[in-house]
């Protein structure tokens, strides 16, 4: 028992360890890919910790069998490359008494990524969706306009210009704005017209009609006309409103990661429902059969490094994982069917793990 107990804190140590440097990495790299949204105006910065927060049960839900897999790898190999492996052979600990353990932790460990998959994550998304369909996702003009810069709206047709924003970046000061139009001429040819406005101030409503995003200015002139034409309309204004493009860019996950379990059980027929669902399924059994995985190819000779064994490891879960995901595919466009779907990737890993244990035992002393 106090063996056992020895074996589980070095492996669920190192495990959290591992887990959360690789959480950070992604995170970080999550951090800068939703801070370039919010630069380009995908999203505002009010929901940028929420968004990233979002992300931390699902990358923990696909870190964890790495997790365990390099934890159990390194725990263990620390203990071959100290002698201590041996003397725990020496008193009756062998082998199968330790992949029994580890089988245990593996299987722990996968039930938290279960859950995770099949409750949790789901759960997440359809809170993400609704935020990111709610009026807190709106992405106001102003807000992501940058002071004494001229920039381009996302369908390409206004520029704009503001030379001050005020402390709450709600309102703009000596606005310049450009939008491009097509026209008609007397010949009924097409041709560009070019507005111009220019205001001493101006903020962004919201229509409650129409729903509609506007760009309101104050006290200022619109021009209208064609360039190098002497065709054109000067208006003097006290208020203005230019529509602002909808931004196409929206975040928002893939429908079948919102729904529920017994929601994709109930259409398994559908290849794109049944892939998700054997998705969900397939982590958990991956944390288990590479925790099994680990206790063979962790067995390093005495007073080697401890690293040895790390690369062909690592070599072995990216094929692994990449077998899943060219699985996953194929079941999502028809490939193969429903009945094989990913669970042959599994059997293939299985087969091996059988392999690596086979060949294992010719040299180690397997005590129970």
């Amino acid at each position: 028992m106090i063996i056992a107990r020895y074996l589980t804190r070095e492996v669920v140590y190192t495990l959290l360890a591992v887990t959360t440097i690789l959480l950070l990495a992604f995170l970080s790299q999550q951090t800068v890919r939703y801070l370039n949204y919010v630069a380009i105006g995908k999203i505002p910065t009010s929901l940028l910790l929420t968004l990233i927060s979002f992300e931390a049960p699902y990358i923990l839900s696909f870190l964890l069998p790495l997790g365990l897999y390099l934890g159990i790898l390194l725990a263990y190999g620390r203990l071959y490359a100290d002698n201590e492996m041996a003397i725990l052979q020496m008193v009756g600990y062998g082998n199968r008494r330790i992949t029994r353990l580890t089988a245990i932790i593996g299987l722990s460990v996968a039930t938290v990524v279960l859950i995770l998959m099949c409750w949790v994550n789901p759960y997440v998304s359809g809170i993400r969706q609704l935020v990111m369909a709610s009026d807190e996702a709106t992405v106001h003009l102003v807000q992501t306009l940058m002071p004494q810069r001229f920039q381009v709206s996302p369908d390409g047709k206004h520029v704009m210009y503001v030379e001050k924003l005020s402390h709450n970046r709600e309102r703009a000061e000596n606005i310049f704005l450009a939008e491009q139009k097509k026209s008609m001429d007397a010949n009924g040819k097409e041709k560009d017209e070019w507005m111009l406005v220019l205001a001493n101030q101006g903020y962004q409503a919201k229509d409650t009609l129409s729903q509609g995003q506007f760009f309101v200015t104050e006290e200022g002139y619109r021009y209208e006309g064609s360039p190098g034409e002497n065709d054109y309309k000067i208006i003097r204004f006290k208020k203005y409103a230019v529509r602002i493009p909808e931004n196409e860019g929206r975040i928002m996950d893939e429908e079948n990661e919102t729904l529920s379990l017994s929601q994709l059980w109930n259409d398994y027929s559908t290849p794109q429902k049944a892939a998700e669902f054997q998705w969900r399924f397939s982590l958990a059994i991956t944390t288990f059969l590479l925790a099994v995985l680990a206790v063979p190819m962790s067995a390093i000779r005495p007073r080697s490094g401890r690293y040895v064994s790390l690369i062909p490891a690592v070599l072995i879960y990216v094929v692994y994982i990449h077998l899943l995901y060219i699985a996953r595919h194929w079941v999502e466009n028809g490939f193969v069917s429903i009945a094989i779907g990913m669970w042959w990737v599994h059997g293939i890993m299985l087969f091996f793990i059988l392999c690596v244990m086979l060949a294992g035992s010719q040299k180690w002393s397997i005590k129970r």
